[in-house]
């Protein structure tokens, strides 16, 4: 398989302008309930997702691939989760949108399901693992 447009992300977030970047190359990210979890001596929570590469798409199908992608939240006072990691859960999840104001970071998933994280402050890492994939389903994304 050919990745011309590909190169592995590794990224920070720690204000509001980089999360608006890392929420572009998140978005419909796949995630499993079972592959999220909160390291609470540290204070971190760690989400392992299947995100595709909107950065290299270029609105042309073919350049779309999947990756596996690590998330780390740091600095974490406490989180709240709705119809995620619960028994209302669906299990499967794809990430909407990812919103952050006042040490408040919002992830919002299909299924009316949220993890609210109440922070210290901003500092989140995003990274890359592993070879993309074609992904079975090509979602449908606007171009603006």
């Amino acid at each position: 398989m050919i990745y011309d447009n590909y190169k592995p992300l590794k990224l920070r977030a720690e204000d509001d302008s980089d999360l608006e970047i890392l929420s572009k190359c998140l978005f419909e990210a796949i995630c499993f309930d079972a592959e999220m979890t909160f390291i609470k001596e540290k204070n971190i929570f760690l989400l392992s997702v299947e995100r595709f590469t909107w950065e290299s798409y270029e609105g042309k199908d073919e350049n779309l691939f999947q990756v596996l992608c690590i998330i780390q939240i740091h600095f974490i006072d406490s989180f709240i989760v709705e119809n995620i990691l619960n028994k209302q859960s669906k299990g499967l999840h794809s990430l909407i949108s990812i919103a952050y104001d006042k040490n408040i970071l919002m992830f919002t998933f299909d299924n009316k399901a949220s993890i609210r994280f109440n922070l210290k402050r901003l500092k989140l890492y995003i990274e890359d693992i592993g070879k993309p994939n074609k992904p079975a389903v090509v979602p449908v994304r606007s171009r603006r």
